[in-house]
């Protein structure tokens, strides 16, 4: 089998990117042939194609994300013509339209759009993904297929679920070496260390998390705060006017998520919307930390309620302040216990080689409707 994955966003962080580089290793591994096709990585990380060079598998780059031109039409339909795919996945709206009209007139190989993004979606906004030339549609979570379905006005059965894998590179938590992290952010080593990971974004409830913060420092709980991720610095005002500078650390962008997570004893996703089945949480729960997180689509696959961590309403910081008590109160044992099931739950439903293999069988599925028009 020939794969080739397009995607539009230019930059590796973005959570259908980080999707997609691990589903190319999974095939690789596989034994299936596989080529990429990637949007210029020209908005953040100057080293994002870093970990895409070194699968070792062939790849190219186009403009996608901003907009469709003749030249990049042309580039996208040589690479299909001279690859001669079997399957063409896309992630991303710029992807998937130079798939489309790139791909005019070549009908031979399936044709899959990939969509990770919980929003409903309008009638012209489905309309795309109604196409008789798109074969499959996948989601990341079984939340998200219904939204698809029922916004979408797309038929149930051309929708599969295929869940999201945790980042590979991460590694065993017991390998991982976070020794002297906390020294490099002034973090007090003997206070547990709350953190939330992600870009800033008036959706990922930063703020949320902040005015829980503040909840939990009235209450005479002791803990440290961590942000991490772009543009946190925007939460400065914030983090002054909630009299929280001495508890909360606002760190940039870092390449080194696995050692943040080893030295954290809790984790908070507060995202509001837009999230579905959120990669940040996959990882968190895999590096065996119990997190808090709200119950956007998929969440509760990942958080097993009480076991792994705990479950809440988007934004809702009282019920964030609540939670995050409960573990504060925890002993040592009790919380390592949590985070020792969060990591059999993640390898259980999120590995590589699950997702590559539910991913093979809905390829094949693609292959088969594209032959039967043929």
């Amino acid at each position: 089998m020939r794969v080739l994955i397009a995607v539009a966003h230019g930059g590796i962080y973005s959570g259908g990117a980080h999707q997609a580089l691990y589903q190319l290793g999974g095939l690789k591994h596989a034994g299936v042939d596989v080529m990429a096709i990637w949007g210029p990585d020209d908005e953040g990380d100057p080293h994002g194609f870093d970990r895409l060079k070194a699968l070792d598998i062939p790849f190219e780059i186009i403009p996608m994300n901003k907009g469709i031109t003749l030249k990049s039409l042309r580039k996208f339909r040589k690479i299909l013509k001279n690859f001669k795919p079997d399957v063409v996945e896309c992630f991303k709206s710029g992807a998937q339209y130079h798939a489309l009209y790139g791909g005019i007139g070549l009908n031979k190989h399936a044709l899959i759009f990939y969509r990770g993004i919980s929003r409903e979606m309008d009638i012209w906004q489905g309309l795309k993904y109604r196409f008789n030339r798109v074969d499959r549609i996948i989601a990341n979570c079984e939340d998200l297929k219904w939204i698809i379905v029922k916004t979408g006005r797309i038929p149930e059965d051309k929708v599969d679920f295929v869940h999201g894998e945790f980042d590979p590179s991460f590694g065993n938590p017991d390998t991982v070496d976070a020794t002297g992290f906390r020294q490099e952010l002034t973090i007090p080593g003997d206070v547990r260390l709350i953190t939330q990971l992600g870009n800033w974004s008036p959706w990922r409830g930063q703020d949320v998390m902040l005015d829980a913060a503040a909840g939990l420092k009235v209450s005479g709980y002791r803990f440290h705060l961590l942000f991490a991720g772009r543009e946190t610095d925007k939460l400065q005002q914030k983090v002054e006017e909630l009299n929280l500078t001495d508890i909360v650390t606002l760190s940039l962008y870092r390449r080194d998520p696995e050692r943040v997570l080893k030295a954290s004893d809790i984790a908070a996703v507060a995202s509001t919307s837009h999230e579905s089945l959120p990669g940040a949480l996959i990882n968190i729960q895999a590096m065996g930390v119990p997190a808090v997180a709200t119950r956007l689509p998929g969440s509760d696959v990942i958080v097993e309620e009480g076991v792994t961590g705990y479950l809440i309403q988007p934004g809702d910081p009282v019920a964030l302040t609540e939670k995050l008590a409960k573990m504060l109160e925890m002993g040592s044992d009790e919380l390592a216990l949590m985070g020792k099931a969060a990591r059999q739950r993640a390898v259980s439903l999120f590995s590589s080689e699950m997702r590559t293999q539910r991913r093979l069988k809905v390829y094949e599925k693609a292959i088969k409707h594209r032959h039967s028009l043929l």
